[in-house]
């Protein structure tokens, strides 16, 4: 091939290579992102602040304000943090009194969801939600997954062997463990509405049915009966958090976690925008850091685990082959009270 031939190859390839990038970064496409974005970044500067009604922990939110600050000095971030029910409760009250502060409503999914269905939330569809599996994001927006809670049964290691613990619901009925010797929570009201939608109707609340005749501890919060169970006074729990007992084991605690074979009911945390949002530029930074590779990250050191697929949990085995069914509140709310009633008569009946 003689010289000539090659340059003037060479020059072709040049020459598609720079129309391609000028194609590229010219198009209508690229254009109107990067035009989107400069005005998302103008109106926050504008508003140069950001309200945050969350039911993380104290250093969580501190954690995830400070980061956010670091990429956007420019918006001074306000927190207030509680309970998901009494966060709902604060943002209904300054609703009713036409008062609206919140920029960001970040809650268990049962709070958010009582919202969208009341018409209370904005539909943003953030650049990373893409990354983020069906049903852990509402399809219209109005909510994504900030972090997952797997319901799993807890054991105490020195009561119960690995090989002995049950790998399943249905192992819970052997007689062996009847008589105090399973805790259960007493508003599990997710867990028990999901596993009847996973078992169906009759056979699962013949299930729920047959698992209170094991004479069951009821006993209020996930972190007493984890701590119950790490004490010896309960051999298994039916649901506690997996990265929960992870914490307690790495400080030495006699307690581990059953890895299903099948469905592992997972709640989900997550993160909305208001319909009233006197931020809302501000609003759609943070949530897209939040859903962020970076901002998933931060759940790892906090040790919580991230919705977002890509980034795994610490340890990886916490979300490692198991089969997340995500809890999503589409019927479980408007079924909530029949839940409750259901639940109550099975199980808290004798208080």
């Amino acid at each position: 091939m003689g010289l000539r031939s090659i340059v003037s190859r060479t020059a072709c390839r040049s020459v598609r290579t720079s129309l391609f990038v000028a194609v590229l970064f010219c198009s209508p496409i690229a254009y109107g992102a990067s035009a989107d974005r400069e005005k998302l970044l103008e109106g926050a500067k504008k508003e140069g602040k950001l309200v945050l009604y969350t039911g993380m922990d104290v250093e969580e939110a501190n954690q995830y304000t400070k980061e956010f600050t670091k990429k956007y000095p420019f918006i001074k971030p306000d927190v207030f943090r509680s309970s998901g029910e009494k966060v709902q409760a604060k943002f209904l009250v300054e609703h009713r009194a036409n008062v609206h502060n919140a920029d960001i409503f970040q809650t268990s999914i049962v709070q958010v969801y009582q919202l969208k269905n009341a018409g209370l939330l904005a539909k943003y569809i953030s650049e990373e939600s893409a990354a983020y599996t069906e049903g852990f994001k509402d399809p219209l927006g109005y909510w994504t997954a900030f972090y997952l809670i797997p319901y799993v049964i807890g054991y105490n290691t020195k009561l119960v062997s690995a090989k002995d613990a049950p790998n399943s619901y249905e192992e819970l009925l052997n007689p062996k463990w009847k008589g105090q010797m399973i805790g259960l929570e007493t508003e599990e009201y997710q867990w028990f509405y999901h596993l009847v939608q996973i078992l169906g109707k009759e056979k699962g609340q013949d299930y729920m049915r047959r698992l209170a005749g094991q004479t069951l501890q009821m006993r209020k919060g996930h972190t007493l009966l984890a701590q119950l169970v790490a004490a010896g006074e309960m051999a298994l729990a039916v649901v506690v958090y997996s990265n929960r007992v992870e914490r307690m084991k790495s400080s030495g605690a006699p307690i581990d976690w059953v890895r299903f074979k099948g469905p592992t009911i997972t709640a989900i945390n997550a993160i909305s925008i208001p319909e009233k949002a006197p931020h809302p530029n501000a609003a759609k930074l943070f949530v897209d850091f939040v859903l962020s590779s970076e901002g998933q990250n931060l759940l790892r050191g906090l040790r919580r685990i991230p919705a977002r697929p890509d980034v795994l949990p610490d340890p990886p085995s916490l979300t490692k082959g198991l089969n997340l069914y995500a809890a999503r509140p589409e019927g479980m709310i408007e079924s909530y009270n029949e839940t409750v009633t259901r639940f109550d008569e099975i199980f808290n009946k004798a208080k």
